[in-house]
C-alpha cells in the first residue's frame, strides 16, 4: 500500500494496491484504488478539456470559478469563414477535402489559443471564437486582432504547404466586433455547450460576411478599432448597414501592425 501511494502521490494514477486481508489494512487499499481511479479520471478531463479550451480556461472552470448558469460579459467575438468552399468541395475529391479542412481548422485553432482565444464552435467551414470569455482579460479586443494578423500569416503558410502537395489553395474572411454577450451553458439535459449570445455575437458574423463585399480579408467594427487603433492600421471602408440595424455602422479593413518608430 505505501508503494502504491508513493506512485500515485507522483502522478502515477495506473498503481493498484493489493489487498491481502478484509481488515483495516484492506479497506485503505480499497479506498486508495478507488481515489486511484478518481484522479486518473480527473487527470483524463483535464488534459482532453484542456486540449480545446487552452489551459487557463480549461482551470478555470474545472475549479468552479467560472459561473455557467448565465453572465453577461465584455468579450469580442471572430468569425472566420472559408471563401468559395461550396464549390471547392464539389471540385475536391472527399479525402483531400477533409485533410485540407481539418489541416485550416487545426492550424486557426492553434493561433487563436496562442492569443488566449477560445473557439466555441466549429459551423461547417466557419469558426467562431471569442477573446475574454469565460475568462475575463484586459484588452481581449487587441487579442483578437493580433490574433488575426496571425491567421492571416498562418493561412499563407499553410497554402505553400497545401500547393506543394497538389491542393487548392484557401481564402478566409474574418470579421471582429467587441461589447456585451451572454454567456452560458446553453443546450438540452443530455447535451450542453458553454455558448455566447446577443447582438455582439450576430454583428460579428455580419461584419465577417461583407468581407465578400468590400473583397477584404480581415474586418472589424468601429468599436474594436477605437480600442487598437495605436497600434494597428486600418482602412475605412464604406457605410453599410447591416443586416437586422437600423443605421450604418463603421467598418475598418485590418492592415498590419504599425511599425515601431
Amino acid at each position: 500500500i505505501i508503494l502504491t501511494l508513493s506512485r500515485t502521490v507522483k502522478g502515477d494514477y495506473t498503481a493498484k494496491a493489493r489487498i491481502y486481508a478484509r481488515d483495516e489494512i484492506g479497506f485503505a487499499g480499497e479506498t486508495l484504488n478507488i481515489m486511484s481511479e478518481g484522479l486518473k479520471e480527473k487527470e483524463f478531463i483535464r488534459r482532453t478539456f484542456g486540449r480545446y479550451v487552452g489551459e487557463s480556461v480549461r482551470d478555470e472552470i474545472l475549479n468552479g470559478q467560472i459561473p455557467m448558469d448565465g453572465e453577461l460579459k465584455q468579450a469580442t467575438i471572430l468569425f472566420a469563414d472559408l471563401r468559395n468552399f461550396t464549390p471547392l468541395v464539389e471540385k475536391t475529391p472527399p479525402s483531400d477535402m477533409v485533410k485540407m479542412l481539418n489541416a485550416y481548422l487545426d492550424e486557426m485553432t492553434n493561433v487563436i489559443r496562442r492569443h488566449n482565444g477560445l473557439v466555441l464552435q466549429f459551423i461547417g467551414d466557419e469558426i467562431e471564437a471569442v477573446f475574454g470569455a469565460p475568462v475575463s482579460m484586459t484588452d481581449h479586443e487587441r487579442f483578437a486582432v493580433a490574433a488575426a494578423l496571425d491567421m492571416r500569416a498562418t493561412l499563407e503558410t499553410l497554402n505553400a504547404s497545401l500547393l506543394s502537395k497538389g491542393y487548392t489553395a484557401l481564402r478566409h474572411g474574418i470579421g471582429i466586433h467587441t461589447g456585451q454577450v451572454l454567456a452560458a451553458n446553453i443546450g438540452t439535459r443530455e447535451r450542453t455547450a458553454y455558448s455566447l449570445i446577443g447582438d455582439t455575437v450576430n454583428t460579428a458574423s455580419r461584419i465577417q460576411g461583407m468581407n465578400k463585399v468590400f473583397k477584404t480579408d480581415i474586418l472589424v467594427s468601429g468599436a474594436v478599432y477605437e480600442k487598437t487603433k495605436s497600434e494597428y492600421r486600418f482602412t475605412l471602408m464604406p457605410k453599410v448597414a447591416l443586416k437586422g440595424k437600423t443605421r450604418a455602422v463603421d467598418i475598418y479593413s485590418l492592415e498590419a501592425r504599425n511599425k515601431k518608430g
